[in-house]
């Protein structure tokens, strides 16, 4: 997860106005973290769209906002049918990266499906979550 640098402009996330998919058959993914302890930092989110992908290029990335409630929302628009796996992880310092300690992580994080494994991160597989054409789905994650 440390490869998970903001590669782009830090998009901070209002909760209000939900974006829907586009006409054109392409399928949006509305992603909810929740369970955070604190409010400091950011969370930061991204999807994968394969196996070979994922932990390592994301198709979208954000850094989200914290609000009041200790929650962070943001949505992956223009998807294209297929199957993602989502990652989060709470930046309390918001260096942008997943901070470990012999290689423990020290910030919570979480999947989709709150998919989990003994060691290491989850499997594409177990975290993988199916777009059909022109759905628009929301799913919530439990940072842990």
């Amino acid at each position: 997860m440390k490869s998970l640098r903001i590669l782009a402009t830090l998009a901070l996330v209002a909760s209000a106005g939900v974006t829907t998919a586009a006409d054109d058959g392409t399928a949006a993914l509305r992603v909810t973290v929740e369970n955070l302890k604190n409010s400091k930092g950011q969370i930061v989110i991204a999807i994968f769209a394969s196996k070979d992908d994922y932990l390592k290029k994301p198709v979208g990335e954000a850094a989200v906002a914290i609000r009041e409630d200790l929650t962070g929302a943001t949505e992956f628009a223009d998807l294209t049918a297929g199957t993602y796996a989502v990652a989060a992880y709470h930046d309390k310092n918001a260096n942008g990266d997943l901070d470990t300690f012999i290689m423990v992580p020290k910030e919570d994080y979480g999947f989709s499906n709150d998919a989990r494994s003994l060691f290491g991160p989850p499997s594409f597989k177990s975290a993988a979550v199916e777009l059909a054409d022109g759905e628009q789905r929301h799913i919530t994650i439990r940072a842990k």
